[in-house]
């Protein structure tokens, strides 16, 4: 296969990023540039201090030396007395006895006091702002993870981060004030600076997660150009953007992991929502994305909240569930236009009720009501708060800001393989990774994600309920086995579900079918069912169920390794 010709602009980028990748190391010099601009600042002051205390020394010898008695009489005797007064030591052997001498000893015992201090300012200044570049010389070796700023998000992840790996360097970038608590490396210079720094970008991160979203968005987006891998904590993520820009999301990958550690065990599951917002438009997306367990599933998703505006986005919605109608075969979703607690008999008889609504007060609020005035069957959820015992919490920062979750690298992994898997499969029609937009990518993320969900349809209520990363590898190797050793019509099952799975993600943002894929006018030849595809389009179905020995086969190596 030809190598693809690369464009003017992509040669000048692989020259850019060869450059930076063997730039020497961190400067030396550094030290020394530091003290020479520090002393710029104060060399007009010092140049004319100088003088006028040669030119008070003068006067002073001038005066004494003609006056009978004195005994400061050479140049040398006044540097001495001057000096001892300035430091406020005072031997008392040299001392004025004329009236010049004397206003001028007065003259040196007054700035003694402002000359100190200013000397014990500059000290202090100096060793605060070499205290850094000693700290970034120090640990060139170590891997460095720059935080665009301070915030709870970002002790958050640091923390959770050394946790895991021990030899993480943390800076904050753009830090005005240090925060002598921590740790940490606080610097007011710019994440670029850090970089040129550093000398190479080699091992070095860039981490945007102040708590405004945007501003994240915007800096990652600044910052592409320095080649360096940047995690953005972002909801929104760009159809194309930068390669080395990962972005993550708080309310996405709770509902990931959600639906991985509490996963549908019964093919007939009534489950309420309760919350509409951002974090329950993301729960109901997966849930639909990823509740796939059997062709006589009869799921009912009962939403309170708006969802006009949900629906007028997915305008495919309806082909793929019954809408504000219960079905008698299929799964359901009912938007409720009325207050959550007015339907009892739903709220006591719901297999899970879910509180997700943005705001943990008002999560905590409904459920305090609930445990007050109803009597409920089901479990009970709540997002982003700390209550335990009472309702099963998930969605808290604390445990979503880990390296597994933020980072992901397992996910993109196993999600770029199944990508490869299907080029293959395709005769390499397909573009290449780096060539998809991010719905492309994420539906190949839910696919990973339904790695878990797999597990369960092959080894029933042996498989355990964690993230499909948690797996352990005789686990993944089992389910592998049920489909491969599986009779063939068992097998048409398994890509029949398959297939419905994908055709959820592809509906769920508005793909119609077409022979051409394109994620820019939303067509993809998949989208059709499952009896009119050819063989060939029916065994793509089993790269999914290739995964499982594929990460398999990561943990074990990792393990080894290891």
């Amino acid at each position: 296969m030809k190598s693809e010709k690369k464009t003017f602009r992509q040669r000048l980028a692989d020259k850019k990023i060869r450059r930076q990748l063997t730039k020497s190391g961190p400067r030396r010099s550094e030290f020394l540039r530091l003290l020479l601009n520090m002393l710029n600042r104060y060399v007009t002051v010092l140049f004319i201090a100088l003088i006028l205390y040669i030119l008070l020394l003068f006067i002073m010898v001038h005066y004494e030396s003609a006056a009978p008695g004195a005994n400061i009489l050479t140049i040398g005797d006044a540097v001495w007395y001057s000096l001892t007064t300035f430091t406020t030591v005072g031997y008392g052997d040299l001392a004025p006895i004329t009236t010049v001498g004397r206003l001028i000893g007065s003259v040196f015992l007054i700035v003694s006091i402002g000359l100190l201090g200013f000397f014990v300012g500059f000290m202090v200044e100096f060793i605060a702002r070499i205290r850094p570049i000693i700290a970034l010389s120090l640990n060139a070796g170590r891997p460095w993870y720059i935080f665009t700023g301070v915030s709870p998000y970002a002790t958050i992840f640091a923390e959770n981060l050394k946790n895991v790996r021990s030899d993480a360097f943390i800076i904050y970038a753009d830090t005005l004030k240090e925060d002598k608590t921590s740790k940490d490396v606080h610097v007011s210079w710019s994440v670029k600076e850090l970089l040129d720094r550093r000398g190479s970008m080699y091992d070095a991160h860039i981490i945007c997660m102040k708590e405004n979203e945007m501003e994240n968005f915007l800096d990652s987006v600044s910052l592409a150009d320095t080649a360096v891998p940047i995690i953005c904590l972002a909801s929104f993520c760009p159809a194309h953007h930068p390669m080395n820009i990962n972005f993550f999301s708080l309310t996405d990958c709770s509902a990931r992991v959600f639906w991985q550690q509490f996963p549908i065990k019964k093919e007939k599951e009534t489950i309420v929502l309760i919350g509409f917002g951002n974090a329950g438009t993301v729960m109901l997306d997966r849930a639909l994305e990823l509740n796939v367990i059997s062709k006589d599933q009869r799921i009912v998703y009962h939403v309170f909240g708006d969802g006009r505006e949900y629906c007028r986005n997915r305008k495919l919605l309806s082909e793929m569930v019954s809408v504000n109608t219960e079905a008698a075969q299929g799964d359901s979703v009912i938007f409720h236009g009325t207050d959550w607690n007015e339907d009892e008999e739903l709220l006591c008889h719901a297999d899970r009720i879910i509180l997700c609504s943005d705001s943990e007060w008002d999560n905590i609020l409904i459920l305090h009501t609930i445990q007050k005035f109803f009597a409920i069957r089901g479990e009970l959820y709540i997002y982003n708060s700390n209550v335990h015992g009472v309702a099963t919490s998930f969605g808290q920062a604390r445990e979503m800001l880990t390296p597994a979750f933020v980072l992901h690298n397992r996910l993109s992994d196993m999600a770029l393989c199944r990508h490869e898997f299907f080029r293959f499969g395709s005769g390499f029609e397909l573009p290449l990774w780096e060539d998809l937009g991010s719905l492309t990518k994420d539906m190949n993320f839910v696919a990973v994600d339904h790695i878990s969900t797999k597990v369960r349809i092959a080894l029933g209520n042996e498989a355990p309920s964690v993230p499909f990363d948690e797996l352990p590898a005789d686990v993944l190797r089992k389910a592998a086995a049920v489909f491969n050793e599986a009779a063939e019509d068992r097998k048409e099952n398994f890509r029949e579900l398959e297939h419905e799975r994908m055709l959820r993600c592809y509906r769920l943002h508005n793909y119609h079918c077409s022979d051409v894929h394109s994620d820019d006018l939303r067509t993809t030849p998949l989208l059709k069912p499952y009896s009119e595809l050819s063989e060939k389009e029916r065994k793509l179905s089993d790269i999914g169920w290739a995964l499982l020995d594929e990460l398999a086969a990561h943990k074990e190596a990792r393990e080894h390794h290891g």
